[in-house]
């Protein structure tokens, strides 16, 4: 095996980033909640799901393993012991993303003393669940702690595992205290501090970057909001006008609500409300529901990035024009109406 250093690290974290893409970290509070109620298969399941694995989990207790596991680590980084929980891989496992993965039954060991220290325990359960994905995939680094390690940090576990993934304990002697300190993984402090912080890194550049959507959707709404205000007057004014037959209109000023009462030329205005609303009902909700960053879908996001500039011009830009024909309706409507209908169109459109 190559040296284990900062280098190997982070090209590994990038080959598998690229693989697998990079995911938001999973509620622990809700996991550690869901253990300490003694819901194991619920939890396991949960982080399994989350992994994208919807496996069905087989628990069954005991105290004797085999060596290959998240352990305990030595001074080289290697497991060496302490392990509270194993999951068997079968061999004829389904390849990741299959129907035939749906509710496949796998088997976990749990041991007795993981209610000790549930942290822990959900960190080791993650490790051994990554060894199931990257098994299924027939990744040729399945067997590969480091990588497995590393899987489960990218895909959610980051968190879990820097909870996890020390236990500290102090005993009394007769004369004095002993504090020991268990190490469970297969990265050492200083590789687990630089994975850490490079996940970190990309996870905050990635959100930043939906983030910014986001705030793209928040004003196209908002100019979709003043289009919707502004049609909800065009309409009332003209029925206003329509009810009064024997109003003087300006000549220049007919010609243009003749236009108005065209059957095209209502319903064009209609299709760019519900157009816009359509769209953004869409962006809006692939960024909202956005937690799994992979390359596809980051460039989905860039997409959508560069066509929310577009969509925002193009509806203040149609808003311009309606608003120029309510301007133009509005010479003919009484003080007192216009007041009415201002207010009536504020509180419509934000219902």
């Amino acid at each position: 095996m190559d040296k284990i250093d900062n280098k190997y690290i982070s090209n590994a974290i990038d080959e598998l980033i690229n693989l697998l893409g990079i995911k938001e970290d999973i509620p622990t509070g809700t996991l550690l909640k869901t253990l300490r109620a003694g819901k194991i298969k619920e939890c396991v399941e949960s982080m399994a799901h989350y992994l994208g694995l919807p496996i069905a989990v087989n628990i069954s207790y005991s105290n004797k393993f085999e060596s290959r596991s998240l352990a305990t680590t030595d001074s080289s980084g290697r497991g060496v012991g302490g392990i509270t929980a194993q999951v068997s891989i079968p061999g004829h496992l389904p390849f990741y993303g299959s129907s035939e993965l749906q509710n496949f039954p796998i088997s976990v060991q749990v041991g007795g003393n993981f209610q000790r220290h549930p942290e822990t325990f959900m960190a080791i359960m993650s490790h051994e669940l990554a060894h199931i994905l990257l098994h299924s995939l027939r990744y040729k680094e399945k067997d590969n702690e480091f990588y497995t390690d590393l899987t489960a940090m990218i895909l959610g576990f980051s968190n879990v595992v820097r909870i996890g993934r020390k236990v500290v304990e102090t005993r009394e002697k007769y004369n004095s205290t002993e504090i020991a300190t268990t190490t469970y993984g297969y990265l050492s402090d200083e590789l687990f501090d630089f994975a850490l912080n490079k996940i970190d890194d990309i996870l905050i550049e990635n959100f930043d970057f939906k983030e910014n959507v986001l705030k793209k959707t928040i004003a196209y709404r908002n100019q979709i909001f003043s289009y919707k205000k502004a049609f909800l007057k065009f309409r009332k004014f003209m029925e206003y006008l329509d009810n009064k037959r024997n109003k003087r209109i300006r000549k220049e000023d007919s010609l243009k609500i003749v236009c108005f009462h065209q059957p095209d030329y209502v319903d064009e205005l209609i299709a760019v409300e519900r157009t816009a609303e359509k769209r953004l009902e869409e962006i809006n909700d692939f960024c909202v529901g956005l937690i799994h960053y992979t390359q596809q879908r980051l460039n989905l996001l860039r997409k959508f990035d560069e066509e929310m500039d577009t969509l925002i011009s193009e509806v203040r830009e149609k808003f311009d024009l309606l608003n120029n024909d309510v301007s133009i309706l509005r010479k003919y409507v009484g003080f007192f109406y216009e007041r009415k209908i201002n207010r009536q169109a504020t509180l419509c459109v934000k219902d």
